[in-house]
């Protein structure tokens, strides 16, 4: 496998440069390096250490790290995933059955005060419709 290499800017009293995006806010330097900006090129490394360098010369030339990466770890992230896909269908049939339980109150109250338009036909199959997901929600857990 080829090296990679990453590169990390360091100022001259031991601070790492953070990128703050587009409107962002907090300090530009660091003191911890798993917040640093990791740049793939040296290029834009190279542009940031440009524009702090003439911008605020008393500050000193800011340093690069270069990082190089020799070995990698495959993760295995199929059990992860898994969960996630159940835990978000288990979501959505709780979801419909809140819905669907909903429904059936609905129609009943509009029974009792439209007595002759909402018919028990409906009602029943809202309510095996409630039933069809509680049964549903069961395989899920």
């Amino acid at each position: 496998m080829e090296n990679l290499k990453f590169y990390i800017i360091k100022s001259k009293d031991g601070k790492y440069f953070r990128a703050k995006g587009y409107g962002g806010y907090g300090e530009s330097w660091v003191g911890d390096i798993q917040s640093a900006r990791v740049y793939q090129r040296i290029g834009p490394a190279r542009t940031q250490v440009t524009f702090w360098a003439a911008e605020y010369p008393d500050y000193g030339v800011p340093d690069i790290i270069e990082l190089t990466v020799s070995e990698s770890k495959v993760l295995d992230e199929g059990n992860r995933v898994q969960k996630a896909i159940k835990k978000k269908k288990r979501t959505e049939l709780l979801n419909k059955l809140h819905s669907a339980e909903g429904e059936v109150i609905n129609h009943k109250r509009d029974m009792l005060r439209y007595r002759g338009s909402y018919t028990k036909e409906a009602l029943h199959r809202k309510e095996e419709k409630v039933e069809h997901l509680k049964k549903e929600l069961e395989l899920t857990k």
